[in-house]
């Protein structure tokens, strides 16, 4: 009974990170990208500061640690926020969410190329079908005449800066603790993009009404505070593989927001895609395991 209360604490973690597709297309309605990034990252530096200013401010970091922060700060906040709603402005939600579902492969290639780790011929196959499943989507079918548009390109730049910013925090956390690494990259990602956002502040819609400013407040500290702190203490108790596996969710949980509140439905191109996405993904996950069952299954014929 625990372990299902765990599991449906993480599915729950899951659903609101999906749902951070629909109501980011729903808050660029309202303000730009910039701006949307912006009231959000503050929202979160608060929230976060007061629920964990005491690990914050007894941590102590070298030089090394405080530049790693800063690129972090850029590539996984400032960069990853503003190209994640900008992208909403011009591609699907479920064209965004199924992009974005092949950042822990492209992490893992990343780990591969800067730390040498093993891969098998299994994981190489994973990937090249989750990346056949990206082209389809991005591409919309038409390999041969390809058409790219502005928010498939700012989805793949949301997936790359999140990818290497999963390999920085992996490396600071070596260090640092979990509140202090996503206290300073969220502060530095917000201090970052201010100085962007000069000239937007006097054409800022100011008289949005009251719903959307709960939106914008009450999605940043469940999506990004309590839903991050949550899943970071569940992941432990029953590991971060079987976790992993939860997160194949969420372009599914994506697709199903999106018919339900834009009435926008999956093409065919995007269900192939999808398919082969998560073919890939669970081929990468688990090529270890994989790789074990083959050798058995050769070993007793």
């Amino acid at each position: 009974m625990k372990q299902l209360t765990i599991y449906l604490i993480l599915f729950s973690c899951v659903f609101f990170w999906a749902s951070n597709f629909i109501i980011g297309s729903i808050l660029i309605d309202h303000w730009s990208p910039i701006m949307v990034a912006i009231f959000r990252l503050m929202v979160i530096v608060l929230f976060l500061g007061c629920i964990s200013w005491k690990a914050i401010i007894r941590t102590t970091f070298t030089r090394n640690d405080l530049l790693l922060l800063i690129i972090a700060g850029i590539l996984g906040v400032s960069i990853n926020h503003y190209s994640f709603y900008a992208s909403l402005q011009h591609t699907s939600p479920i064209t965004a969410a199924l992009i974005l579902a092949c950042a822990p492969i492209v992490t893992s290639l990343l780990n591969k190329m800067i730390y040498h780790e093993s891969r098998n011929g299994i994981f190489w196959l994973g990937a090249i079908i989750s990346f056949i499943g990206v082209g389809l989507i991005i591409t919309k079918g038409a390999f041969i005449t390809i058409s790219i548009g502005k928010g498939e390109v700012l989805s793949l730049i949301t997936m790359l800066s999140f990818a290497l910013f999963l390999i920085i925090v992996n490396h600071l956390s070596l260090k640092l603790s979990a509140q202090s690494i996503t206290f300073y990259t969220n502060l530095i990602g917000l201090l970052v993009l201010i100085p962007f956002s000069v000239t937007m502040w006097t054409r800022t819609n100011w008289q949005v009404t009251y719903p959307y400013w709960m939106l914008l407040i009450l999605s940043a500290v469940i999506i990004h505070g309590i839903s991050n702190l949550l899943w970071n203490q569940k992941m432990k108790e029953i590991g971060s593989t079987n976790a992993s596996l939860l997160l194949n969710f969420e372009p599914a949980i994506a697709m199903l927001l999106s018919a339900i509140f834009f009435k926008q439905f999956p093409t065919t191109v995007q269900i192939y895609g999808s398919l082969l996405i998560l073919l890939g993904i669970l081929l990468c996950i688990y090529y270890k395991e994989i790789r074990t069952l083959l050798f058995m299954k050769r070993k007793t014929t």
